[in-house]
């Protein structure tokens, strides 16, 4: 009876604990921590080259700079900590392992060959400007193009090509399949460069213990467990003698989700010099070294019956995996997710993909905020227009004849993923009818011989979210562990602390969590403390990305309310001369089914417990009130949704003006509403900025052109539209709590509606959209080259 007659946390618009803090200042960030008196600071000597050999480096003018404690070379560093390397089990990828400092070889602009240390940052920072480092240049491969064409220089002997990631696949019967349809439409598709911004740049701590064999990390990060992991392995330090505390992290999106050589430096130096050791990145130092995303070519191929169903899909895609495989996730997520996912919520039996991943001279690439599903979408999605424009069909109509009926759920697609639910032509259905698809038909031909060109754009999408060990050891990541952890402790007041192996980065999981535990336990939302990203207190689990902390660590806090409940309601029992089983919870209170005036508090029941209340527990029974659950949750669940974005473009100008947006998106069971559409906002905003202003600019010497934010453009509140969501639930039926993912639905089903947006406005002057991002300036060169 877990949860019955429960106060209903689940499904309120229940405020943010977190905001009173942020919004008043109170925050604590990385450079917030307070440091220790003797702390030093670090400044790291980053390469001017995108490949170049190292002849020499002479730190002797920094050294004789006031202040200065040490500088360390490559070789220096390489006799403290081990190089790093993304351990993945999966056939066609060659491992490949990334120095902590570079020693005889840079292979992107801004990686490190040196680090200063030095009494403060400013001093640091002067040294670094002194160190002389002698480079002997070598050809460089920058540009994705160049070098899938096969004759680039090699950017690391063992990876013949540049070839880090291959893989292919295809159903039985593929090719007799696509050859049967009269009817192929064929695109290629190239995202630009991204990054992903956060707010607050990357920044630790580390603070050796007096007796040398501890070491306290305080880092701005999405993995703290993870983090410990690494850091034990690279620096062959106990594990259990490192702790990592995650302070409040200003965004992370995925860049923070990731093991950064800055950390190793830092933690390594501060072991060897035993002294504390702070290292902050600026700006211009986290657009150059923090890991970049996207920079996809994607082509998809479709075989297609002239009322406009898909009977084959081809896809290929190819990524840019920068000069290292990033740690933990390396670089097969994005070409394998983007293959993998492209199908997402159409009915498409026959399917053949061809996937690979390339090192260039430029800055790894590593997991953003959608990963490759942007990419796979904008691929389907736009593919569909295509279609719809070739057989003179709408695109709506074209995406209803291809996409999963609800009688066909529980559904298992042509790559044997499972989708236990969802609501597929539902979303679809009600978005068309939200954003008055048919009216702006009529009001776009009305208009169509004016100055303005309106363009509406669909994108139909699914996600990946909340993966369990089955479904990283599916990707090769058999050392990304799938589960997480949860522990309730009842403590003598009847208050509850919940400790999870959680670490939030701005999704609210302060409050969220404690409605999961409001609910299932009985207890009072008010009365529940929610502790994670210290690793000293938080139980090991796997922390927060790829949507996965309502459905995994949300999963643990149900477990551990069942267990502890079962607990507290034999004790209450006990003390109520009544039977366990009809004992309900709620409100922080026991009571006997239909006799609410037969009740006993939590307090009451905790005081019984740590026997503080004279009263001897039943024989058998032991003292103490908490218990930990780990909840594995199922290979992924599946949220789904549809975005619809309206446009205006500028015949002279080519600007693109947002007018209406549209979600309705399906995560399950939604535990926030407020929360919920929060999440969606920003993924939408960002995806917005992705879709027609946001790139990362390398040139053919593989030099970053854009690192500031006065050259990267991103979205402010003047482009960002009205965004209007509506939710359809359908609970996950293999996830505990239904829950489903939600963090990154905004980005997956934002890129590919305004593209497509564009792409329908312009398509009756015979442009054509493939290429991102959509600036004024492409769209006016495409609309010249098309002769308009």
């Amino acid at each position: 009876m877990i949860g019955s007659n429960h106060p209903g946390s689940i499904g309120k618009h229940i405020p943010r604990r977190e905001d009173k803090n942020l919004l008043q200042g109170r925050g604590r960030f990385i450079d917030d921590v307070p440091e220790p008196r003797n702390t030093l600071f670090l400044g790291f000597v980053m390469s001017p080259y995108a490949h170049a050999r190292i002849l020499e480096i002479n730190a002797s003018a920094a050294l004789e700079l006031d202040g200065v404690v040490d500088v360390l070379s490559g070789s220096d560093m390489a006799a403290l900590a081990s190089p790093i390397s993304a351990k993945i089990e999966i056939e066609g990828y060659r491992e490949n392992a990334r120095p902590v400092l570079a020693a005889d070889k840079v292979r992107f602009v801004g990686e490190h060959v040196a680090v200063v240390v030095a009494a403060d940052p400013y001093i640091a920072q002067d040294a670094v400007d002194l160190v002389e480092v002698k480079y002997d240049p070598l050809p460089v491969s920058a540009l994705l193009d160049e070098v899938v064409s096969g004759n680039a220089p090699l950017i690391h002997d063992d990876i013949p090509d540049n070839l880090i990631f291959e893989s292919r696949f295809a159903t039985d019967g593929f090719d007799e399949a696509f050859a049967s349809e009269q009817v192929v439409v064929r695109e290629t598709f190239r995202t630009g460069r991204v990054a992903g911004v956060p707010l607050e740049p990357r920044g630790c701590l580390a603070i050796p213990g007096q007796a040398a064999d501890t070491l306290e990390f305080y880092t701005s990060t999405q993995i703290p467990h993870l983090v410990r992991t690494a850091l034990a392995q690279v620096l062959s330090f106990p594990e259990s003698s490192i702790r990592v505390v995650t302070p409040d992290v200003g965004g992370g999106f995925g860049t923070k989700a990731q093991f950064y050589t800055e950390e190793i430096a830092a933690a390594a130096i501060a072991l060897k010099l035993q002294r504390p050791i702070k290292w902050i990145g600026d700006r211009r130092e986290d657009l150059l070294t923090s890991i970049h995303a996207r920079d996809h070519i994607f082509t998809v191929e479709a075989a297609v019956s002239k009322d406009g169903r898909i009977n084959a899909l081809r896809s290929d895609m190819i990524t840019n995996a920068g000069a290292y495989s990033s740690y933990p996730f390396g670089c097969t997520l994005e070409p394998t997710g983007g293959v993998r996912m492209i199908v997402g919520p159409y009915d498409i039996r026959n399917y053949s993909y061809r996937a690979r991943s390339y090192v260039t001279n430029t800055c790894p690439s590593g997991a953003y905020r959608g990963v490759a599903q942007p990419t796979c979408f904008l691929a389907i999605e736009g593919l569909m227009d295509r279609i719809a424009r070739t057989l003179d069909l709408d695109p709506a109509e074209v995406r209803l004849r291809n996409v999963i009926k609800p009688e066909q759920i529980p559904y298992t697609n042509v790559l044997g993923i499972k989708y236990d639910s969802g609501s597929h032509e539902a979303c679809l259905l009600r978005a068309m009818e939200r954003a008055g698809y048919q009216e702006f038909r009529r009001t776009q031909y009305a208009e169509k011989d004016t100055d303005s060109l309106l363009g509406i754009g669909i994108c139909c999408f699914t996600e990946v979210s909340g993966a369990g060990s089955v479904g990283w050891r599916v990707r090769g990541l058999t050392r990304v562990p799938g589960f997480d952890t949860a522990t309730v402790k009842v403590e003598p007041s009847g208050k509850v602390t919940l400790h999870t192996s959680q670490a939030t980065a701005g999704q609210g999981h302060l409050t969220t969590f404690a409605q999961i535990l409001s609910d299932y336990l009985g207890v009072a939302f008010d009365d529940v403390v929610v502790d994670e990203g210290d690793t000293s207190s938080s139980p090991y689990g796997t922390n927060t990305f790829a949507s996965r902390s309502a459905v995994a660590a949300g999963g643990a806090v149900i477990q551990a309310a069942e267990k502890i409940g079962d607990k507290i309601r034999s004790i209450a029992g006990f003390l109520l001369n009544a039977d366990p089983k009809d004992i309900e919870l709620a409100d922080s209170k026991a009571n006997v089914v239909g006799h609410t005036d037969r009740c006993v508090s939590f307090q009451d029941i905790a005081q019984t417990a740590y026997s503080m209340a004279g009263i001897a527990l039943p024989q058998g029974m032991e003292y103490g009130l908490h218990a930990t659950a780990f909840y594995d949750p199922p290979p992924a669940t599946w949220p789904n949704g549809v975005h619809i974005a309206t446009v205006r473009i500028d015949r002279r100008t080519a600007k693109v003006q947002m007018l209406n947006y549209f979600v309705v998106h399906d995560c399950g069971t939604v535990i926030n509403p407020m929360i919920v559409d929060g999440q969606v906002q920003g993924g939408t905003v960002q995806g917005l900025g992705e879709a027609l202003m946001e790139q990362i600019v390398y040139d053919q010497d593989g030099q970053l052109l854009n690192a500031n934010l006065l050259d990267y453009q991103l979205p402010t509140s003047m482009d960002v539209p009205d965004i209007s969501i509506d939710h359809i639930s359908t609970p996950s039926v293999d996830a505990l709590g239904g829950f489903k993912g939600v963090g990154e639905g905004g980005v997956i089903g934002a890129v590919p509606a305004i593209v497509n947006a564009v792409a329908d406005a312009l398509a009756p002057l015979g442009v054509n959209v493939n290429r991102l991002p959509l600036r004024p300036s492409d769209l006016m060169r495409a609309m010249r080259n098309a002769g308009v």
